[in-house]
């Protein structure tokens, strides 16, 4: 019986690729899948991941046309055979007993989801721990949807998860997402453990130096998740952690990735406009409110964009710092 599918997208990422593949075909856990879906690479990828397949039984090679990463997991999990899901982006890498530890703690205590920290990775070296679960609720699902929407440091019973989990067109597409299965998650585990390595690219798109249309989607994300609360009475009792998570994504979170980015202020101008109109009491709520200070000043200082004190702000903590 296959344990855990795990699905790769690939993306012309051969520079990173074998590193990726070595640390999932060495995995401690026997009874897994590799599912590896080849999303219209133009690079040398799949002669690498045709190397690998003549090495590794498990694994499950798969081409489709360019559609995205979102497209490239969905059309991977119509593939799937194991009990628990997994996904890993292609320029990562995992620990070797990362599914052995997370599936084994699924099956103690029968959890539809299992979530650990991580590392985020650069080139020098440089490592910072992450953790894969916030605590600022007693409630540990009111906690993962203020969390880290990210898939790859989870796994998911199966049977949660369908082939349109993943909103296709758009980036920010876990953030989309993810935060919705809340209410078919009975039982979620944590597992403090450092287990997946998030590779940070200079030339990703989150990590570029200028304005990209793609920026856009994390307002066409939130419209998405906006609209599910909306419409679905089963998230009435979460509220305020979807609140809290939107206006950490849609808010905070951009501002600081794209401030010195020029052209990006029409963006904003949207991300407020949307704000005023869906979510005008957020500094009520209850997790802002218990925020510190400076948290709380600086996000009503960026709803009311004023740029200036942000910047002056800003240059003030740099001097502390000095």
């Amino acid at each position: 019986m296959v344990k855990v599918s795990i699905i790769v997208p690939v993306y012309n990422v051969a520079s990173y690729l074998e590193r990726c593949l070595n640390s999932l075909v060495s995995q401690t856990l026997k009874d897994i899948e590799i599912i590896l879906v080849n999303d219209g690479s133009t690079d040398n990828s799949e002669e690498i991941i045709k190397k690998y397949t003549k090495k590794d039984k498990r694994i499950i090679y798969l081409t489709k046309e360019n559609g995205g990463q979102s497209s490239a997991r969905n059309y991977g999990f119509k593939y799937a055979n194991g009990e628990y899901i997994g996904y890993v982006d292609s320029d990562d890498w995992v620990s070797i007993d990362m599914y052995k530890k997370m599936y084994s703690l699924a099956k103690k205590n029968d959890a539809d989801m299992v979530i650990c920290s991580f590392f985020k990775a650069w080139d020098n070296g440089k490592l910072v721990r992450m953790s894969g679960l916030l605590s600022k609720s007693d409630d540990i699902k009111k906690n993962y949807i203020m969390s880290n929407p990210c898939p790859w440091n989870k796994i998911y019973k199966k049977e949660i998860l369908n082939d349109k989990h993943w909103p296709e067109g758009m980036i920010y597409e876990d953030y989309a997402a993810n935060p919705l299965l809340v209410t078919k998650l009975n039982k979620i585990e944590y597992l403090d453990q450092e287990l997946y390595y998030y590779y940070i690219r200079d030339n990703s798109t989150m990590n570029m130096n200028s304005f990209n249309p793609k920026f856009y989607d994390i307002l066409k994300a939130t419209k998405y998740l906006t609209e599910r609360i909306k419409k679905g009475d089963q998230y009435k009792n979460y509220i305020e952690e979807y609140e809290y998570t939107i206006i950490s994504n849609l808010l905070r979170d951009p501002y600081f990735r794209l401030k010195n980015i020029e052209g990006s202020r029409e963006l904003f101008n949207k991300i407020i406009a949307f704000i005023k109109q869906e979510y005008p009491n957020f500094m009520k709520n209850k997790y802002i409110q218990k925020e510190s200070h400076k948290y709380r000043l600086i996000t009503n200082l960026i709803y009311k964009q004023k740029y200036s004190m942000l910047k002056f702000i800003n240059k003030l903590h740099l001097r502390k710092e000095d």
